[in-house]
């Protein structure tokens, strides 16, 4: 694999695990600030977090091994890239093109001008803002290299270079003045505060929350019972590994059961702003046939040895998935069998002559 492949993919890699570790307070912080998450401006966080490995990637990677540490002298002379351009010959187009330090230079430029078309596209930030961070991004990862990666090795393994500082920061002006050009900012900001409707993707949303946080908690205690370990000094505890796989159950599994007994939705819906209103069967037999035919049979079935609770858990999804299609303001399976609607959390509650007439008017 080539040297310059592999940074590329560690940034991929990395970019994704951290995406998944991130994606259900991304979803929360997009629904409280901006009432909304668009597909778009997803895509584009996404990108903005695999171009922040790359940056991290291309610039510190690969790492040497301890004895094959070669110490380099620091380079603190501002525009030295000038003479070293000139020395390799700049007597035409194509010249320019396949001068090494010329090419070394642009290709700093053009790293960090997608930090500044991102601090504008989805910061709103202006060129001063870019500048200031390009060139605070910029020291630190020199910084980050001329101290051996603060300490972790003996010398520096890159060269601190004074040229990079400036096209980096230059890049970063560049960048955004490229975004100012090619997008105007809307001046009719989002409410965040005002209702929605429900849509089929935004149950998708929820069901994918719920699934990601019951993994990720999962995740957390397995975590937290290899660091008992580490600590420990022991390949294995003196409790049994059961104790930890039912606590990674049983822990998610109470947390969502709460949720929906108290108010009808889960921990999911909750964070895309959905509301649940009863309309036939009472709260103490529809909420519970909720949890059943949503997550918690979910979470139960995947328990389940395989086999039936196979065949099972996915019937569970797929039909959930066609009834957050297809069902009456999508509100999917598990609300459809317990009788009970879905609305945005954002919007007033019925009370009275309004609330019966809405039951009257569904059946």
């Amino acid at each position: 694999m080539s040297s310059a492949l592999t940074p590329a993919l560690v940034a991929v890699f990395a970019g994704c695990a951290f995406a998944v570790v991130a994606f259900v307070p991304f979803v929360a912080l997009s629904y409280r600030r901006r009432g909304e998450m668009t597909f778009w401006r997803s895509i584009l966080w996404f990108a903005a977090l695999i171009y922040a490995m790359a940056l991290w990637a291309y610039t510190l990677l690969p790492f040497p091994e301890g004895r094959d540490v070669t110490c380099v002298p620091l380079q603190t002379v501002p525009f030295m890239f000038v003479n070293d351009v000139a020395r390799f010959g700049v007597g035409s187009v194509g010249a320019l093109v396949q001068n090494p330090a010329a090419v070394q230079v642009a290709l700093n430029v053009v790293l960090f001008m997608p930090l500044g078309w991102f601090l504008r596209r989805l910061g709103g930030r202006g060129i001063v803002v870019a500048t200031v961070s390009g060139f605070v991004v910029s020291m630190l990862i020199e910084v980050t290299q001329v101290t051996g990666i603060w300490g972790l090795y003996s010398c520096a393994y890159r060269v601190f270079d004074v040229d990079d500082l400036i096209a980096n920061t230059a890049g970063a002006l560049i960048g955004s003045i490229i975004g100012m050009l090619l997008w105007r900012r809307s001046r009719q900001n989002p409410d965040a505060g005002a209702p929605r409707p429900i849509t089929a993707m935004r149950r998708l949303l929820g069901m994918l929350c719920d699934v990601a946080l019951f993994w990720i908690a999962s995740w957390i205690v397995v975590a937290i019972s290899l660091v008992i370990a580490l600590l420990d000094g022991r390949p294995q505890l003196g409790i049994p590994p059961a104790v930890f796989d039912t606590a990674a159950f049983v822990l998610p599994f109470t947390v969502q059961l709460l949720s929906v007994l108290i108010g009808g939705v889960t921990l999911g819906e909750r964070i895309v702003l959905i509301r649940a209103v009863h309309r036939v069967t009472p709260a103490a037999i529809a909420r519970p046939l909720r949890f059943v035919l949503g997550i918690g049979g979910y979470m139960l079935l995947v328990t389940w040895e395989a086999g039936l609770g196979s065949l099972l858990l996915g019937l569970l999804v797929v039909v959930s998935f066609i009834m957050a299609f297809t069902t009456r303001g999508h509100r999917g399976l598990a609300h459809a069998a317990a009788t009970m609607d879905v609305v945005d959390a954002r919007a007033e509650p019925l009370h009275g002559h309004a609330a019966s007439d809405r039951r009257a008017g569904a059946r």
